[in-house]
């Protein structure tokens, strides 16, 4: 099963091959109005996708103010090997995030 980024970026890739070719190629036989249908309607949805693919991101970013936050929470409690693997855990996930937003 794809990834929902993977469909839209799909998505996007076709509409800007739609818009260019709409934009560019005049041999086509299609009235104006409809070439420009299909420009602005290829123009919308790769807004969209851009929309949706930022709310994405702002997923990963609330998800790394989270373990930010359960860090912060973690210093409350005692020095020791629970504490330690809390730490670790945490550390091992915001590193996982942060080599996949790069």
């Amino acid at each position: 099963m794809k990834k929902s980024l993977q469909i839209l970026e799909e998505i996007s890739s076709k509409c800007s091959s739609h818009t260019t070719i709409y934009k560019f190629n005049k041999d086509i036989p299609v009235s104006e109005k409809y070439r420009e249908g299909r420009i602005t309607a290829s123009t919308w949805l790769n807004d969209l996708i851009y929309y949706y693919i930022s709310k994405e991101r702002s997923f990963i970013n609330e998800f790394q103010g989270h373990i930010q936050e359960q860090k912060i929470k973690l210093d409350m409690l005692n020095e020791g090997e629970y504490k330690k693997g809390i730490y670790d855990q945490l550390n091992e996930i915001e590193n996982m995030v942060n080599d996949r937003v790069k």
